[in-house]
């Protein structure tokens, strides 16, 4: 609104001026001058106009876009939901944009409605789940050998994603079947109708031991990784063997320090393996 003002009162102040002007003009030079002067006044006006309107649209346009930023961003931070990796950034944002309200959209209407899972939405069993999921996946990339680029960093960054995703949308999945399965015992419960629901809830069983095995996967993926960051943690350490060696020299110990030595090879035998193992672990996710 100040902005409004503040163009009406310059369009005001340009047209007094050039009433001033035309003024000037009449007494100075005559008043054919004034006549032309007053034909190019609209055409000065409607220029004038045209420029304010465009500074005031790009005005609104950029405060927009201020505004959905920062609306986009606490969304990121208070809506809990996985999205598909798959998502070009703007459906991505797309989805953001459901969870604005102020943007009117219906999230269950969007046209990516399969290509997300919003976590409370799951039943508590499939949140927990995924909490364990998720936890095994922080802990591979908080990890020492991750950022020291030991394991194939690259594979990681597209197959974890990957495995969130297909496991959330299996548990939001599974979490409205068990719900049907639930509505569907509701009163009584007749021999035809568990003949129909027992062989289904042995396939919904199937399917969440299936997805538990999953995690389990990624979990021991993780402790592999753990073991991998412990055998560099104890490389380090071995790095202050010579100290020891020292104070073993001014006491003489000579099986002290080939103790030393050959803990030292082992130590360096140890951290392959463990590098190795965790490679091999992240492997068989891709199976």
């Amino acid at each position: 609104m100040a902005k409004g003002c503040g163009y009406a009162l310059a369009s005001l102040a340009a047209g007094m001026a050039i009433l001033a002007m035309a003024s000037v003009v009449y007494v100075e030079i005559g008043p054919g001058a004034v006549v032309l002067a007053l034909l190019v006044l609209p055409i000065v006006l409607g220029g004038f106009v045209i420029v304010q309107d465009t500074l005031r649209v790009r005005s609104i346009a950029a405060a927009e876009e201020r505004l959905l930023a920062q609306e986009r961003d606490h969304v990121r931070r208070t809506v809990d939901f996985i999205a598909d990796p798959s998502l070009t950034e703007e459906a991505r944002l797309a989805v953001i944009d459901c969870f604005i309200p102020r943007l009117g959209l219906d999230a269950a209407a969007s046209p990516y409605r399969d290509r997300f899972v919003v976590v409370p939405d799951l039943a508590p069993s499939a949140r927990a789940l995924l909490e364990r999921a998720r936890g095994a996946v922080v802990t591979v990339y908080a990890s020492e050998v991750m950022r020291r680029r030991l394991l194939d960093g690259l594979a990681n960054e597209l197959l974890l994603p990957r495995q969130i995703w297909e496991i959330a949308l299996l548990l939001w999945v599974q979490t409205h079947l068990h719900e049907e399965q639930r509505a569907a015992r509701q009163g009584v419960v007749t021999p035809e109708l568990l003949a129909v629901l027992e062989p289904q809830q042995r396939a919904l069983r199937r399917s969440i031991d299936a997805v538990t095995a999953r995690v389990e996967s990624l979990e021991r993926y993780a402790h592999r990784v753990q073991e991998a960051d412990a055998a560099l943690r104890a490389q380090a350490a071995l790095g202050n063997n010579e100290k020891y060696r020292a104070l073993l020299a001014h006491t003489d110990d000579d099986e002290g320090m080939r103790e030393l030595e050959v803990h030292g090879d082992a130590l360096e035998e140890t951290l392959a393996r463990s590098v190795r193992q965790a490679i091999e672990a992240g492997q068989t996710l891709e199976t």
